[in-house]
């Protein structure tokens, strides 16, 4: 029997797309089972008594829990339900267990970390409780610590706190929020942008615009005062308002709870400036602004020095996670070009690649993916969960 050329052309070409389809969905099951045994290990060293690992406390743990929370979102199966779904359903009702995790602490963006990890275990299971202790805390920072315009030229003092330095009359702080309860705290990237995250996660679940007016005026401090307008990546890390003083700082997490927030007003509002002005700091971010120069230009070099834990050893993760948020979220309404796709692709395999080549020991990790560390850790593991399940999410 003679086939002839056409569909001798069309059925090389159907095997090729299946086999590409294959592969795809192959390498995806691949990331998702590295993503599990990850998290799995983790569990060797958390207490149920704490609701913390032992080398992973505080707002690094709300992170932890937060890139669980997404791992259950994207693959639907609920695993951790039962587990850290329900330690944050009793962190969110327990005063005891508040304390214990510091997740009502004085530190504001402290609370707010709490607060994403606790609105996506209520997207993920439900139980109200999660979103109303979430916007009991998002009420209390945006009373007590967020400053607007007519504060300028002021000593302020909100929610029984003085804060010690008046704000100078022209230094713009319309929007912003301050770092902590502490008197002598200043208005910083962090704690702002992550309320304007927060609130505007609160206004997608709920359509109440009580959550939109607030939120859209932290994130435009940050876009005045705080971001490089060409690179669209955040640069300053805070202003005190002794002289309204810049300190300078072009941290990960920064950008990655800016990428975020601009990710969720875009989806809710369908206005093409959040679209926009994420695609600018996306595309400065997986075309290696964050890089470690020549050899690994893709890599994030953040924290490339890091050899114990602390504060740093997170910030990375924040970024990979909102990315990824973005690459899926904004990519299903056809927000995301090829070419941006594609780089995004890129820059997470980088980044993948290195941490199994230099990080990986066994299921655990370390927290330097350039080999200064020879083992790995809880602490380390936690470092990482951003980068293995943002690859599931993207392949």
């Amino acid at each position: 029997m003679h086939i002839p050329n056409f569909a001798v052309r069309a059925l090389a070409e159907a095997s090729t797309f299946s086999t590409a389809v294959l592969q795809d969905r192959q390498t995806a099951a691949s990331y998702k089972s590295v993503a599990g045994a990850a998290i799995t290990a983790l569990t060797k060293t958390f207490s149920t008594t704490s609701f913390q690992w032992s080398g992973v406390g505080g707002w690094v743990a709300a992170n932890a829990y937060n890139d669980i929370m997404d791992y259950d979102m994207r693959t639907g199966e609920k695993n951790f339900k039962d587990t850290y779904g329900a330690y944050l359903f009793t962190i969110s009702t327990s005063t005891a267990a508040q304390q214990k995790v510091g997740s009502t602490d004085n530190f504001n963006d402290d609370q707010l970390w709490w607060c994403l990890a606790m609105l996506r275990a209520y997207q993920n299971y439900g139980h109200k409780e999660l979103l109303d202790q979430t916007i009991k805390q998002w009420k209390a920072i945006g009373a007590n610590a967020q400053v607007f315009k007519a504060d300028q030229g002021t000593k302020v003092t909100k929610g029984g706190i003085t804060r010690k330095d008046p704000i100078p009359a022209t230094c713009d702080v319309d929007g912003a929020v301050y770092w902590s309860s502490d008197a002598n705290s200043g208005l910083n990237a962090i704690s702002t942008g992550l309320y304007a995250q927060v609130g505007s996660w609160l206004y997608a679940l709920t359509g109440d615009k009580q959550y939109l007016g607030p939120s859209q005026a932290a994130l435009g401090w940050l876009q005045r005062m705080m971001m490089d307008t060409k690179t669209g990546v955040l640069n300053i890390d805070a202003y005190t308002m002794d002289g309204c003083t810049k300190h300078f700082g072009s941290l990960t997490y920064n950008t990655g709870v800016y990428i975020g927030t601009l990710t969720s007003l875009y989806l809710s509002t369908g206005d093409v400036k959040y679209l926009n002005a994420a695609n600018l700091s996306m595309t400065s971010t997986v075309n290696g602004f964050f890089g470690n120069g020549k050899d690994t230009p893709l890599v994030v070099n953040q924290q490339a020095d890091l050899t114990k834990p602390g504060d740093g050893v997170q910030w990375r993760d924040v970024l990979f996670r909102n990315v990824a948020d973005f690459y899926v979220s904004a990519g299903n309404k056809g927000g995301v070009s090829d070419g941006l796709k594609a780089q995004t692709k890129k820059w997470f395999k980088a980044n993948y690649d290195q941490i199994q080549a230099k990080a990986r020991f066994g299921d655990n990790y370390a927290a330097n993916w350039f080999g200064l560390i020879k083992s790995g850790s809880d602490w380390g593991t936690a470092s990482v969960l951003s980068v293995l399940i943002g690859s599931m999410m993207v392949n």
